[in-house]
């Protein structure tokens, strides 16, 4: 039986990671591209998983989980998904990492840190 990984797992990982590098945003083009690649390595090493990162689910993920995420309109880039003020990345970290099997979770992040390298 398949996981289903949201569309809020992969926002919260590469916005962690990208905090670390200073940015604070993370496009929905990023976003797609790295659901992607997810997917690609999941299904080539028998990962069980289907990762949710298609426009509808990023989109109902912020507002889904607007207590940590908020999304911005920007002129220059088009919509960002933003780390809200007050949210802690530990915040991040308890509810949308340490949660998911730890084969998915490796995967997640490996991949997020190839594509924030």
């Amino acid at each position: 039986m398949s996981f289903f990984v949201g569309a809020e797992y992969v926002i919260a990982n590469a916005l962690i990671q990208l905090k670390q590098k200073g940015q604070n945003f993370v496009t929905f083009a990023f976003l797609r591209r790295l659901g992607w690649q997810i997917q690609q390595v999941c299904n080539n090493t028998g990962i069980n998983a289907i990762i949710l990162t298609s426009g509808y689910y990023i989109k109902d993920a912020v507002y889904d989980f607007s207590d940590y995420f908020e999304y911005v309109l920007d002129a220059n880039q088009g919509p960002l998904i933003c780390i809200k003020k007050d949210t802690p990345i530990e915040d991040l970290k308890d509810r949308f990492i340490y949660c998911l099997p730890d084969d998915i979770a490796k995967v997640i992040i490996d991949k997020t840190s190839d594509l924030v390298a």
